[in-house]
């Protein structure tokens, strides 16, 4: 047996828990998905700036000659200034906004100008600072252009996360068909070895009855062909084995030569555990534990956010505008600036300023984008529990007849190996033919086949029952979690 099955005899045993957290760790798709995730991060952060302050200054010099039309005025005059503001966007919606403006201006005149007619102070310098608020009534009112987008953001940055759990989960699929795809083609291998080892026997015993003339060559060439039958399909079930093999190693971006080998002895749901479930409550497990609900969850809360966000565009600018300021002018420069800071000379306004945008087109068109979005999430919704229940319902079809056709088979093996070691007998004692003896050899491979083969298909759709309703993965990373805990130990 070791000799006639080199790439499983010598093979590491693996088991699910194994590949689905080698493939987790290893698989390049995940480190892709975690981009989105750190892309809706910085979405947020740049939702953050828009409360940042904003700065402003200028500086400037000019010199302006021109002709007048009074024979007093100036002919000249050359002016300097510095100007700067602040602007702190507040997380209510309104602005308060800080501003100096300061000037140096000289006049010239003619010389025919006498001095009484001329400016009193030259150069005059002039201070001005300004305190002005404004709050919004209806459009900005509460910010949420601010307040919407950021909880959009973070929704969008939940929905990622969820993402990467949902490529997960497809990948955890992946290795769940490919781990029991492989168990069941081994054994398709190991069955193969022993019709031939049965065979083999066969043959040995048709040569010996042979020599004796107990039997013609035709019988003994039967038994020649029956063995090159099976060794042709012994080859074809490696080369099947190794197409697995490779299959399931690539998934976990390994080596597709390594040798490994599914334990595959995972419990098979039994028909009285079936009895107890009801698909009511699987597919309320899956609401909840599935990564895909929980991603279209948070985009719903990211479309109704988006949604007020675009509603509140709709409405009319009416602010309210209040506005304090000081006033200075000296011909001293460090006179008017610090007379600038008092309120002596001072500005006091206070008003109602109303915009809007006729016909509104780009707002109409941002809500109805707005709304769509969100109905597109109540749909997918909606298609994902369809798919669910399909999934759950088949997988429950299976797991019933399943447990039935797995029964039958056992007892199809049971009688099948009474059948051809009596038929052997009879063989022996001259009372049968070859023929039958081979006919009934490949029906007992077919039945052992079968009831292996079910065996594994129970085990695969009990996973993948536990895959459906959501729990599978939590339970593969917390069993290979705990082994690796008591290998330290």
């Amino acid at each position: 047996m070791l000799l006639l099955l080199p790439g499983t005899a010598f093979a590491q045993p693996v088991s699910l828990a194994e590949v689905v957290q080698t493939t987790l760790t290893n698989h390049p798709d995940i480190p892709l998905g975690k981009l989105q995730t750190s892309s809706a991060q910085i979405e947020q952060e740049r939702l953050d700036g828009m409360l940042d302050p904003r700065v402003a200054g200028r500086i400037a010099t000019s010199d302006e000659k021109s002709p007048t039309t009074s024979p007093f005025a100036a002919t000249q005059t050359k002016s300097s200034q510095f100007s700067g503001s602040i602007t702190q966007p507040l997380s209510d919606g309104s602005t308060l906004t800080g501003s100096l403006n300061y000037n140096r201006t000289k006049l010239n005149y003619p010389a025919t100008v006498p001095t009484a007619f001329q400016s009193t102070l030259n150069p005059i310098y002039s201070n001005q600072v300004d305190l002005t608020y404004r709050y919004p009534l209806m459009r900005g009112h509460g910010n949420p252009a601010y307040h919407e987008l950021l909880n959009a953001a973070s929704n969008d940055e939940r929905s990622a996360r969820w993402q990467v759990e949902m490529l997960k989960e497809g990948l955890a699929k992946q290795a769940v068909v490919l781990y029991y795809q492989l168990a069941i083609e081994e054994l398709n291998l190991k069955i193969a070895v022993d019709a031939i080892s049965r065979a083999e026997k066969l043959l040995k015993y048709q040569r010996s009855r042979e020599q004796f003339g107990l039997i013609e060559k035709a019988d003994r060439l039967q038994a020649d062909a029956l063995l090159a039958t099976r060794r042709m399909e012994k080859s074809g079930a490696e080369a099947v084995v190794a197409q697995a093999r490779t299959a399931l190693n690539r998934l976990m971006t390994q080596g597709s030569e390594r040798p490994i080998s599914p334990i595959a002895n995972e419990p098979v749901i039994t028909p009285n555990e079936l009895e107890t479930l009801n698909i009511d409550e699987l597919i309320a497990s899956a609401t909840e534990n599935r990564p895909i609900f929980n991603s279209l969850k948070a985009r719903m809360e990211a479309a109704n956010a988006r949604l007020n966000a675009a509603t509140d565009q709709h409405d009319t600018q009416i602010d309210l505008v209040g506005q304090v300021g000081s006033r200075a002018l000296d011909g001293s420069s460090g006179k008017a600036f610090s007379k600038g800071f008092s309120l002596t000379d001072r500005f006091i306004s206070i008003g109602v300023e109303l915009s809007d945008t006729l016909n509104g087109k780009a707002a109409h068109a941002g809500i109805r984008q707005a709304e769509l979005a969100r109905q597109q999430v109540m749909l997918e919704k909606v298609q994902t529990t369809e798919a669910i229940t399909s999934e759950i319902s088949t997988v429950l079809n299976h797991l019933n007849y399943g447990n039935k056709t797995l029964k039958a088979a056992e007892q199809r093996v049971i009688a099948e190996t009474r059948k051809f070691n009596a038929e052997m007998q009879r063989y022996r004692e001259g009372r049968s033919n070859t023929a039958v003896i081979v006919q009934f050899e490949g029906e007992l491979r077919g039945a052992e086949l079968q009831a292996a083969l079910q065996k594994v298909s129970l085990q695969m759709s009990s996973q993948q029952l536990k895959l459906a309703e959501g729990t599978l993965l939590t339970q593969l990373l917390d069993r290979s979690t705990q082994v690796a805990s008591e290998d330290i130990q």
